[in-house]
């Protein structure tokens, strides 16, 4: 059940995940592509446009998950307030970024420890 305030931004998300969905056939179409001919491509560049194409899947792979969530967060009525800190979400960042899982304050944290740790 969705509930009717959250309705925008799950259109939205279902919107970007078809989105993600056709770039990511695309990409997939591009990667055969390249596997058929790479006897006419230079092995460096066969390698770099692998690696790139399959770089490019991975990262809207992930983006699929994290949309995937946001989907399961509003059908359990969960949507809108911080995995972290449990409280809600400022909802100018749901506006840009509906597939937030975290308040602005607690995403800079994870961010910061991340940087830390890399």
């Amino acid at each position: 059940m969705i509930v009717h305030k959250n309705e925008k931004c799950y259109e939205k998300l279902q919107k970007r995940q078809g989105e993600i969905t056709r770039t990511l056939e695309h990409v997939q179409k591009e990667r055969r592509t390249v596997e058929e001919n790479k006897k006419w491509i230079g092995k460096a560049a066969y390698q770099s446009r692998c690696h790139l194409l399959d770089r490019l899947a991975d990262w809207y792979l992930k983006e699929t998950t994290i949309i995937q969530e946001a989907l399961m967060r509003i059908r359990e009525g969960r949507y809108g307030i911080c995995v972290g800190c449990r409280e809600p979400i400022e909802p100018q960042r749901l506006e840009t970024a509906p597939e937030a899982a975290f308040c602005a304050q607690c995403q800079k944290l994870r961010e910061s420890v991340i940087q830390r740790v890399a």
